[in-house]
């Protein structure tokens, strides 16, 4: 489950990445949000695009120093781990892994309360703790 994007409330605002940064650089910068939004046009009509984190697990397994694992439905980073050689960001199918100067970043929900669904003024995110039975990766 995990994140879900509707793309026919979003307008491109992106306040959720401001949110994201904000979240967990303390900083707003949109190149640091561990989601990417894109608007553009096309035929005049704005077309809008997201890339979250889908739990897919690539990332996990690319990883040859074990800092990521997926621990109750959500992406857990291992700081003492992480080389910060770049394969996850390398490998993530969603483009949504930052690489910084010390570590990388990785979407890790919030832990359950994530600050990019909070501050869409549109209800374009949302957060759905997958259910029990559920298998994730």
């Amino acid at each position: 489950m995990g994140l879900q994007f509707d793309s026919e409330k979003c307008i491109g605002c992106k306040l959720c990445q401001q949110a994201c940064s904000g979240s967990h650089e303390g900083i707003f910068n949109v190149t640091l949000a561990r989601l990417h939004v894109e608007s553009y046009y096309e035929a005049e009509d704005l077309k809008v695009e997201a890339k979250v984190c889908t739990l897919c697990g690539e990332c996990v397994e690319a990883c040859p120093f074990s800092a990521l694992s997926i621990q109750e439905n959500r992406l857990h980073f291992d700081r003492e781990n992480c080389q910060n050689c770049g394969i996850c960001v390398e490998t993530c199918p969603e483009s949504v892994i930052v690489q910084k100067e010390d570590c990388v970043g990785v979407c890790d929900l919030c832990n359950g309360d994530p600050w990019c669904v909070k501050y869409c003024p549109h209800g374009a995110l949302s957060y759905e703790e997958a259910l029990a039975h559920e298998e994730v990766l």
